[in-house]
C-alpha cells in the first residue's frame, strides 16, 4: 500500500480507512483531495471526494478541532443546491471528511474559459436562483434540524459548483458560522476581500444579509465579466466596498434586462438594511425573471464543453511532466468539494481570477487603505486612466498613442496660402477613444510531488495552478514546500498559455 505521509502519488487501490484511493484530485495548504471509493456488502459502492488533513496539521490540537467542526456543521446541511457531508473520521492519525463527489466544474473556471468572461442574462438568473436556494436552507434550517442556521461567509465563485446536468451547488462550509454564535460575538474577517461584505469587513457581526452581499458581487460578475468592487491592491479594494463606490451594471451589461441590474445593485448595497433582507426575498424578486427548465441543460452543455476541451489540455500537460507526476486537477475531474488552504490572487483591474483567502483585517490596513484613497482624490484630475502594472516588466502589446505636441519657436511658420486654422472654441473634437486592454495571458503551474507557487515573491496558492490569468508581462514564477525553493523567468504575450513544472524531488 502506498504511504501518505508525505503526500506523494498514490497507487490505484490503496487503502484509507473505509475508501480506496482512486487518484488524488489535488492538494491545498492544508489538506489533499482523493477521488475515492466506498464498498460495501452486496456489491454496494459510493464514489466520494475524500479530504484529508496533511500530515504537518496532525498535532494540531486547535486545528483538528477546526476540521472536525467544519464537518459537523456542514453535515447538518442537507438540500440539493448544497454539498453534502457523507462521513468524518480519522485513520493513521489523519482526519478527514467525506464529501459529494460533483462530476462538474466550478463558475470560476466557466467563466475565465467563456467568451467575454461572463453569462448570458438566463444563465446567471438559474445560478441566483440557486444559490437563493441554498441560502435559504442554510440560513433559515427546517424545524427539527438541530441548529439555527450558519453563515457561509466565504462565497466566490471558486465555491460555486456546477454539474454536467446544470446543477448549481454551494460548496466549502470551512469559515461557516452559526447563527447563534454570531449573536454571541463579533465575526472575524475571513472569506475573499472583493466578495466581502462591509460589516464582515469591519469584523462586527454578520447576518444573512452578509451572505446576500457576497452574492451580489458573484452574480455581477457573471454578468458583466468584472467585479463591482475592483482596486489595484487589497486597501484600495477595501475602501471601495466600505464606500460603495463601483460600476454601474447596466453600463458593463447592456443587454441585461434592467429588474435583474436592480436587483444586483440591491444586493451589493453597503448598507445591510438597503439590501434584499434574506434569500427568500431575492427567489421572490427573480421569479418574474426565472427561465425554462431547459435553461439548465444548456448551462450543462457548457460544462460538457469545458470538461471536454480541457481533457485534451490535460493529456498535453501530464505528457510534458512524465508518467511519475501527480494527475492534475482539470476542470475534466470530478470537481473537489472543498479548496481548503487555497488563496486568491490579487486580481488586475480589468481581470477577474484567482483564489486569494482574506487574513484578518488590521487595523493598519485599512488605515494604509484609507490615506491611499485620500491621497487619490486630492490629486489633480487628468484625461488618462493610470493602470497600476502586476508583471514584472510591462509588456502590454498594444501600440502606445503618439505624445501630444505644443507650438514653439522652432515650430515652422505655416504658408500664406495654408488653409486658415479653425477657432478652438468652435471647432467640433474629436472623440475620444477608448482605450483597449491588451488580451490577457494565461499560465499553468505544476508541482512534483506538491507544493506551493509564488508570482513575483507573493504567494499564489498551492499547485495545481491552471489557466491562472495575468497580464501579458514578464513574471518570476517559483515553486517550493514551505517556501520558494525553485524560480524561472518567464514571458507572457497577449492571448498566450504556458505550462510550467517544477520538479521538488531534483
Amino acid at each position: 500500500m502506498a504511504s501518505l505521509e508525505t503526500s506523494i502519488p498514490v497507487d490505484v487501490g490503496a487503502q484509507f480507512g473505509p475508501y480506496e484511493l482512486v487518484r488524488r484530485l489535488g492538494v491545498g495548504g492544508t489538506a489533499e483531495t482523493f477521488e475515492a471509493i466506498r464498498r460495501g456488502p452486496g456489491g454496494f459502492t459510493q464514489r466520494v471526494c475524500l479530504k484529508v488533513a496533511l500530515p504537518f496539521y496532525r498535532d494540531d490540537e486547535t486545528f483538528m478541532r477546526l476540521f472536525e467542526r467544519e464537518a459537523r456543521l456542514a453535515a447538518k446541511l442537507r438540500h440539493r443546491n448544497i454539498v453534502g457531508v457523507i462521513d468524518f473520521g480519522e485513520f493513521g492519525g489523519r482526519s478527514y471528511i467525506a464529501l459529494e463527489l460533483i462530476d462538474g466544474i466550478d463558475l470560476r473556471t466557466l467563466l475565465d474559459t467563456h467568451e467575454g468572461n461572463r453569462l448570458d442574462a438566463e444563465l446567471v438568473v438559474l445560478i441566483g436562483l440557486d444559490l437563493a436556494a441554498a441560502l435559504v436552507h442554510a440560513h433559515s434550517p427546517p424545524p427539527g434540524s438541530g441548529f439555527e442556521g450558519l453563515i457561509h461567509r466565504d462565497i466566490s465563485p471558486s465555491n460555486i459548483l456546477i454539474s454536467r446536468q446544470g446543477e448549481v451547488m454551494l460548496s466549502d462550509f470551512g469559515v461557516a458560522k452559526d447563527t447563534a454564535e454570531l449573536r454571541r460575538k463579533s465575526s472575524e474577517a475571513k472569506g475573499k476581500f472583493p466578495y466581502m461584505s462591509p460589516e464582515q469587513l469591519r469584523a462586527e457581526p454578520v447576518d444573512g444579509r452578509s451572505d446576500l452581499f457576497a452574492v451580489g458581487v458573484v452574480l455581477f460578475e457573471a454578468l458583466a465579466g468584472i467585479r463591482p468592487y475592483e482596486g489595484p491592491n487589497d486597501p484600495a479594494t477595501i475602501m471601495q466596498i466600505l464606500n460603495g463606490d463601483h460600476a454601474e451594471l447596466a453600463e458593463w451589461a447592456p443587454d441585461a434586462p434592467a429588474k435583474l441590474c436592480e436587483v444586483v445593485e440591491r444586493l451589493i448595497d453597503p448598507d445591510p438594511e438597503k439590501r434584499l433582507q434574506n434569500a427568500a426575498d431575492l427567489i421572490e424578486e427573480l421569479a418574474e425573471l426565472a427561465p425554462s427548465p431547459r435553461v439548465h441543460k444548456r448551462l450543462g452543455t457548457l460544462v460538457e464543453e469545458r470538461m471536454h476541451a480541457d481533457r485534451t489540455s490535460a493529456r498535453e500537460i501530464s505528457s510534458t511532466v512524465g508518467k511519475d507526476a501527480p494527475a492534475a486537477t482539470t476542470p475534466s475531474d470530478p470537481v473537489p468539494t472543498d479548496r481548503t488552504g487555497a488563496s486568491e490572487p490579487p486580481p488586475a483591474p480589468t481581470k477577474t481570477s484567482g483564489r486569494r483567502r482574506a487574513p484578518l483585517v488590521m487595523l493598519g490596513l485599512l488605515v494604509a487603505g484609507a490615506a491611499a484613497m485620500l491621497l487619490w482624490r486630492s490629486s489633480p484630475p487628468t484625461d488618462t486612466v493610470t493602470e497600476v502594472a502586476t508583471p514584472v516588466e510591462s509588456e502590454a502589446g498594444t501600440e502606445a498613442a503618439p505624445a501630444p505636441t505644443s507650438a514653439t519657436a522652432a515650430d515652422p511658420v505655416p504658408a500664406a496660402d495654408a488653409a486658415p486654422e479653425a477657432d478652438p472654441a468652435t471647432a467640433p473634437r474629436p472623440p475620444r477613444q477608448k482605450a483597449v486592454p491588451p488580451k490577457p495571458a494565461h499560465l499553468d503551474v505544476i508541482v512534483i510531488p506538491w507544493g506551493d507557487v509564488w508570482i513575483n515573491g507573493k504567494r499564489w496558492g498551492p499547485a495545481p495552478m491552471m489557466n491562472e490569468t495575468l497580464k501579458p508581462g514578464r513574471y518570476r514564477i517559483s515553486a517550493g514546500q514551505g517556501g520558494p525553493s525553485q524560480t524561472r523567468t518567464i514571458r507572457l504575450k497577449p492571448g498566450e498559455r504556458k505550462t510550467l513544472d517544477f520538479d521538488l524531488t531534483k
